[in-house]
């Protein structure tokens, strides 16, 4: 049987996204075969730190297929930059030499560390970001093949000298057994207490500036007249608090668990991705998870006109408008709920559209190449 090893320097589980993907493609890759037509067993391996205590299968939603090992630690990531360095130099330390203990096992990462520890060619190094450091760089270097979110990010990687054949585009992705429920828009909306007669457009997701919640949160200015309300999901206690302040008209309902998110979207009138063009991560390294959930909800997409996003969006299949322009996103909202037809036809094509974006196929797509390396 092959044995992969997932080396992820991470609580688990995490109310963050990065655990919800790591989560979700340690099944995929357990509910695949190797080359000989045998099941892969599947290790993550993951610092042992104080966590929530929920079951991280129960969390997640997923299948009891892969094994979950806890590397001992001191948990000093609390103490500031230096407790988190040292903390991440005894997992990589400690993970690597377990990984290491079987020969021909698999070493796939997110981490730079336990690449500088391995020999050269022994690991597959998925980048969720570009950055300018030594560390980075020669991490790079070791990895036997590079798995990139986005096309944006493989070019930024190429322009700095990693040869393009050494490295796979592999957008994220949604579990469609997950998001295959069936709820009505008044049933969804009662759960949260929301009007079943409103026109409602809705965010998910984090407050980061980056991800444009401020944006749309202004465009609500030029949606009042119109009876159109703007609800979001996400953010912090002290986050949402703070906007609630600032923004009156829009109703804030909170941080949901990930595993509400297939009912939750369906509240909506129309999904929004609002993000930023003001940051590098958001113009072409970010691959947003809910940007596959939304896609497969059967929902109307506005999104911004980013690389990032066009990679997988287009005027086929959502509304796409500028960047951090709050008028702009306010007639794109409009204009989806003023032509329903076209609406429904684009958000159609979404959903189809969707379906080569499973975790099961990201995770096929993966170890073909990691095969072919």
């Amino acid at each position: 049987m092959t044995a992969l090893y997932y080396i992820a320097n991470m609580r688990f589980p995490t109310e963050r996204a990065h655990g919800i993907q790591v989560a979700k493609m340690c099944e995929a890759f357990a509910q695949r075969h190797g080359t000989d037509t045998e099941k892969i067993n599947v290790t993550l391996l993951v610092p042992d730190r104080k966590t929530m205590e929920e079951d991280p299968f129960v969390y997640y939603g997923i299948e009891r297929i892969f094994t979950i090992e806890r590397i001992p630690v001191p948990d000093i990531v609390r103490f500031g930059k230096l407790g988190f360095l040292i903390e991440s130099f005894l997992f990589a330390l400690r993970a690597t030499r377990r990984a290491l203990q079987e020969r021909d096992a698999i070493i796939y990462t997110r981490e730079e560390l336990p690449l500088l520890l391995m020999s050269p060619r022994r690991a597959f190094y998925e980048v969720h970001q570009l950055r300018r450091s030594f560390i980075f760089t020669h991490s790079i270097k070791k990895a036997k093949g590079v798995i990139s979110i986005t096309q944006g990010l493989k070019d930024a990687l190429v322009r700095t000298g990693v040869p393009k054949e050494r490295i796979l585009v592999a957008h994220d992705g949604y579990d469609a057994k997950q998001f295959g429920v069936l709820v009505t828009k008044t049933e969804a909306r009662a759960r949260l207490s929301l009007s079943p007669d409103k026109r409602i457009a809705v965010y998910i997701g984090g407050f980061e500036e980056w991800k444009g919640v401020e944006t749309l949160c202004k465009a609500s200015e030029f949606l009042r007249s119109d009876n159109i309300q703007i609800a979001v999901i996400g953010g912090t206690a002290k986050e949402k608090e703070t906007y609630e302040r600032k923004y009156p008209l829009v109703t804030f309902l909170g941080a949901r668990p990930y595993a509400d998110l297939p009912r939750n979207q369906q509240i909506a009138d129309v999904l929004v991705i609002p993000n930023s063009g003001q940051e590098r991560i958001s113009r072409e390294f970010t691959s947003p998870l809910k940007l596959f959930a939304h896609m497969a909800s059967g929902v109307p997409i506005v999104a911004s006109k980013l690389p990032s996003l066009t990679e997988v969006l287009s005027e086929r299949n959502a509304y796409i408008v500028e960047p951090d322009d709050p008028k702009a996103l306010a007639d794109a909202i409009k204009e989806t709920l003023r032509s329903p037809q076209a609406s429904t036809a684009r958000a159609r094509q979404a959903k189809e559209d969707a379906r080569t974006y499973t975790w099961s196929n990201r995770a096929g797509n993966v170890l073909a190449y990691i095969y072919g390396n």
